[in-house]
């Protein structure tokens, strides 16, 4: 088992993170870490240690002393010891140019982690631990490459290969390959349209990772389809091989589990020149539940900070940009992101008092005589941009907005440590193609469009539309949105269907219901006035002793005003009547039109207070909204909704785990999960870890701080 402190580093094994400046000589004159011998010390000579450790094997010509960084040897032959150890303290080296255990400490040690990955930087973290737990790292490198079979079977039996298991029928073929860099003399032909049981390859992936595969049609003129598929069947990507005269095709796909899978030739042979699996995830076994926040105010000296929106703008226009965000700053224009791999990277500076940074687009919202996507905050078409530790709020549109439109991708964008608030509509929206993006540890709360649309579509995260595939969500929550707290509506007319969505650790509550947006939710329940509501910014703007009664709790009757904003207006009788068009539900799946062939996946979510209105009854938790989604699920929670579990049109491919289900206002229809219902004791226990947990979030967003990663402990 690991070390903690390397859990987080060894999960981004691949990511091709800048060399270090600073290196040690060894006798051979190459420095320590220096693996490949390349002058510079990188991610790969951290791949390199893991995949010697994995099979020492596959990488010839292993030099143990540039690799035994920890200064490991054999008590008796004094030789070195080479671990996975080594290669989380080259990474670490990479990330944060730490020096090695073999090489001279001079200093103090600071503890570094991963939550804000900047060089050479110290963070601080308030971290709350209740009891001890397990995390355990697996990481993987299976590699098959074709120049290395020396097969001389029939192709009538299956064979292995390092990780990989070969189905019957395929043979060994000659012919000289050139693709990303390698040249291949020869190849593994899958003989025939392939299936989970015959002219296949498989593999077990201990977790997620990235599959890179080079391959072609074995027909000199047709084109033909690799297809990757999970053990039960469903596709996860479908790659174009082109023809044995051209050069092969060079892809990449994203597996967001682990567990086994195929590869195979869609229609007719295929030539397999490199597969080539890395592993990036971890296994975690969690016997408590922590709640961690990081703050950064490190060194920016390898970026440039900005305070100003002017050289916001100018300096989001660059590629291959490191952008520290500091204070607020105020938006008046939507910010258009459109390269592609930009690798653009935009943090937040804590400030002295804790605060996040923070980008307000109400100058825009408010400039606007409309609504629509021109008011989005930020609308991103490139690939490769990430922000981390910042609050974005209050445009006139969605907080951002992802497609592949305009010829973009709309691809491969990160989010961490984020929180979307007080946008005329959804926190986060990814529509038309937009795909692989991640979001870790971000909140979407209060996000509304209740003047133009009676609370009708703004979403905490709206992935919808025609979304591509793999958008991934972890540890994020959404509370208190007019509409769903996550949405997949599916309408074919967009062009196509939702893709792959996933869920891991997230938490919706409370949303889709009017007394929230206009102040009565917070006044009933004794929390203080939320001035950021367009609805109690008018109530102030008329009355302003308003606050005082509110504080003193000597409200009589709510003001019912007329509001407006964006050239509409709406009414408080309005926005209290059967036309309120906010959906009280928390994971909204699909849509009447959703297909059988959509896939959702789904592990320790909890959903929960959703209560009916008068044009939504019953709210759900979990809500398939009259599609046909297939999903596989790993623990869930669900109570005190109008109806916790509405998802028996859909198809559980697997279920694991306990679905909780207590406090629901009408019977659930499940589908193929077996409901538990806790005892007394348990329920609540379960309802005060939900509480205590739920309001340390909003204890921080409330004081404008990330709440960061938290961990709701309600799963055995």
């Amino acid at each position: 088992m690991l070390k903690k402190r390397f859990t987080a580093i060894l999960m981004a094994a691949l990511m091709l993170i800048g060399c270090v400046n600073t290196v040690t000589a060894t006798e051979s004159g190459y420095a320590y870490g220096d693996v490949d011998k390349s002058g510079t010390i990188t991610s790969n000579d951290a791949a390199t240690v893991l995949a010697y450790v994995l099979d020492p094997a596959s990488v010839p010509d292993f030099d143990t002393e540039l690799a035994n960084v920890s200064s490991d040897k054999d008590a008796i032959t004094d030789e070195d010891i080479i671990s996975s150890e080594d290669a989380a303290y080259i990474l670490q080296r990479v990330l944060y140019d730490i020096p090695f255990p073999c090489e001279p400490q001079t200093g103090d040690t600071t503890e570094y982690t991963t939550e804000t990955t900047t060089q050479a930087t110290t963070e601080e973290t308030t971290e709350t631990t209740t009891e001890e737990y397990t995390e355990t790292t697996t990481s993987a490198y299976y590699d098959l490459n074709a120049n290395d079979l020396t097969l001389t079977a029939d192709g009538t039996s299956n064979f292995t290969e390092g990780a990989y298991t070969v189905q019957a029928r395929y043979k060994v073929g000659t012919s000289v390959a050139e693709a990303d860099g390698t040249t291949y003399n020869q190849h593994l032909q899958l003989n025939g349209t392939g299936s989970l049981t015959a002219a296949s390859i498989y593999f077990d992936a201990p977790t997620g990772g990235t599959l890179y595969i080079v391959a072609r049609s074995s027909n000199a003129t047709q084109v033909r389809n690799i297809v990757v598929a999970q053990s039960n069947g469903r596709t996860v990507a479908t790659i174009s091989a082109p023809m044995s005269g051209d050069a092969p095709a060079v892809e990449t796909v994203t597996l967001n589990t682990g567990g086994r899978y195929y590869i195979y030739g869609g229609a007719g042979n295929i030539n397999i020149y490199r597969l080539t699996f890395t592993g990036t995830g971890d296994v975690e076994t969690t016997t408590e539940t922590t709640t961690e926040t990081t703050t950064f105010n490190g060194d920016t000296s390898d970026g440039v900070v900005v305070d100003n929106f002017t050289d916001l703008k100018n300096e989001l226009a660059k590629t291959n940009n490191k952008i520290y965000v500091q204070g607020t700053i105020m938006c008046d224009e939507s910010i258009r992101l459109t390269e592609e791999n930009a690798n653009v990277e935009v943090y937040g500076l804590t400030n002295e008092d804790g605060t996040a940074a923070i980008l307000d687009f109400s100058p825009l919202r408010d400039s606007r005589t409309s609504s629509g996507s021109g008011g989005t905050g930020f609308r991103i078409t490139g690939s490769h941009y990430t922000f981390r530790n910042i609050i974005i709020q209050k445009a006139g549109d969605c907080g951002i907005r992802i497609t592949a439109e305009n010829g973009g991708t709309g691809s491969y964008n990160t989010f961490e440590n984020c929180v979307f608030r007080y946008n005329n509509n959804s926190g986060v929206s990814i529509t038309k193609g937009g795909a692989n993006n991640t979001f870790r540890y971000v909140d979407s709360y209060r996000n509304a469009d209740l003047i133009q649309k009676n609370g009708g579509d703004a979403d905490g995260f709206s992935v919808k539309l025609a979304a591509g595939a793999n958008n991934t969500f972890y540890n994020c929550r959404a509370w208190e949105n007019s509409d769903d707290g996550w949405d997949s509506y599916d309408r074919s007319s967009e062009g196509g269907y939702i893709g792959d969505v996933y869920y891991e650790e997230c938490v919706a509550w409370n949303n889709g219901n009017p007394d929230v947006f206009t102040g009565e939710e917070d006044y009933n329940k004794g929390k203080p006035l939320d001035k950021n509501l367009v609805y109690v910014e008018a109530i102030l703007e008329q009355d302003p002793d308003f606050e005082t009664r509110y504080n003193n709790g000597t409200v009589t009757s709510w003001p019912q005003l007329t509001v407006s904003l964006l050239g509409t207006s709406n009414s408080y009788s309005n926005i209290h009547s059967a036309n309120w068009a906010g959906n009280p539900n928390g994971f909204k799946f699909g849509s009447a039109e959703t297909p059988t062939s959509s896939y959702r996946y789904i592990k320790n979510c909890i959903a929960f207070d959703h209560r009916n209105t008068p044009n939504q009854k019953p709210a759900k938790g979990f809500d398939q909204n009259n599609g046909y989604a297939g999903y596989d699920i790993v623990n869930a929670l669900s109570f005190d909704n109008g109806q916790n579990y509405w998802m028996d049109r859909m198809t559980a491919y697997s279920m694991e785990g306990v679905f909780y289900s207590f406090g629901g206002g009408q019977s659930d229809a499940p589908g193929d999960l077996n409901l538990t219902t806790p005892t007394a004791a348990k329920e609540a226990e379960l309802r005060a870890e939900v509480e205590e947990k739920t309001n340390y979030i909003l204890d921080m967003v409330y004081s404008d701080r990330i709440p960061g990663q938290v961990i709701y402990d309600v799963f055995d």
